[in-house]
């Protein structure tokens, strides 16, 4: 069947469009692996929320971070570009949307002051429900989309039960690739040799990809989704001078305890509470285990990546965003083709 698959299943083309609300609420695979998270604010300070204060970085005004042996020198990225771009009907009648990605990651090095691109990879994936087909049919499919540079991303929904709406599994796509693209991210930290290394995101998901007692690694979170501080340390949170960071406290959630603080990079007076504010993480056993408890090194770097901070106005995130990601950002970007080549090129190869 090869291609011909798209055509024999009724494909169509899906014009984009605003996300929608789906009508059927359902479990995802986000859903079925939260695990409760708890958090001990009392981490650095004493147990009384009357001992939260923002903390100045007591590093000496001659200390620079570029001679400190210790600072994060890789910095790891990821990208998922994509669009649900097709639809086909299963033979018992859902409508399946297909989604066309460019998925890559990228690991940066900052030496003596430049960044340069140590590693690489970018994949073309499509991304559909298969099992609501029958199977010779899919590997067809599959090794016909592999022998023109697309490789085949099988969802599956949770339980194995397919929906029959269409946002509902939409969705599912986009998580399916974008965890493919955090697989991706794993080969570029492979390339790090254990050198200090900075994440663009939480370490939880990717505590595969390091060993947590032995591998230095920083998440810094740039968009926070989940409150952790009691109103004590909002009131702190909101109050942070430029290059103040509050108390360490610490998350643990299931596989991967954490160490984590804010830290703000810019803003303050007259800007939102909340502007350039990031989140840092680091395993809390490679912590014990190798600083036990020494704050000094939590306030080197806090400076580390305060002076990593992007500096380029120009950039739409840049009050949150660290230089070398910036830059690894931009340098896989510029791998990618455009979406719309990409995805014309799928509607001749599969006739839509």
């Amino acid at each position: 069947m090869g291609l011909d698959f798209i055509k024999n299943y009724g494909g169509c083309r899906v014009e984009q469009y605003d996300a929608q609300f789906p009508f059927v609420e359902e479990e995802t695979d986000e859903d079925l692996e939260q695990i409760p998270e708890n958090v001990n604010l009392n981490y650095e300070v004493r147990p009384r929320a009357v001992d939260w204060e923002p903390i100045n970085l007591n590093t000496s005004p001659k200390w620079r971070p570029s001679k400190w042996s210790e600072r994060p020198t890789h910095f790891i990225d990821g990208k998922d570009v994509g669009e649900t771009i097709a639809s086909v009907r299963s033979p018992s009648g859902q409508l399946v949307p297909i989604r066309l990605s460019q998925i890559g990651s990228i690991a940066m090095r900052v030496e003596n002051g430049e960044c340069r691109r140590e590693f690489e990879v970018v994949d073309r994936v499509v991304s559909m429900a298969v099992d609501l087909f029958p199977w010779t049919e899919v590997e067809s499919f599959a090794a016909a989309l592999q022998d023109n540079g697309f490789r085949l991303l099988t969802v599956r929904p949770p339980g194995g039960i397919a929906s029959y709406d269409f946002e509902t599994m939409r969705k599912r796509t986009n998580e399916k690739s974008n965890t493919e693209m955090k697989a991706l991210e794993g080969y570029a930290f492979s390339h790090g040799s254990g050198e200090p290394t900075v994440i663009d995101g939480l370490l939880q998901s990717r505590t595969r990809d390091f060993d947590i007692d032995k591998s230095p690694v920083f998440g810094v979170i740039k968009t926070q989704r989940q409150n952790y501080l009691h109103i004590k340390g909002i009131q702190v949170l909101y109050g942070l001078e430029v290059g103040q960071r509050t108390p360490v406290f610490n998350i643990s959630k299931g596989w991967c305890d954490v160490i984590s603080w804010f830290v703000r990079l810019s803003g303050s007076g007259g800007t939102t509470p909340t502007t350039g504010i990031v989140r840092v993480e680091a395993s809390k056993v490679w912590f014990e285990k190798h600083h036990k408890h020494d704050w000094d090194f939590v306030d080197k770097l806090s400076r580390t990546i305060y002076e990593y901070r992007c500096r380029e106005r120009s950039y739409g995130r840049a009050a949150i965003s660290l230089h070398p990601i910036v830059r690894a950002e931009e340098s896989l970007g510029s791998l990618f083709q455009p979406l719309s080549i990409l995805s014309n090129r799928f509607y001749r190869l599969t006739h839509l």
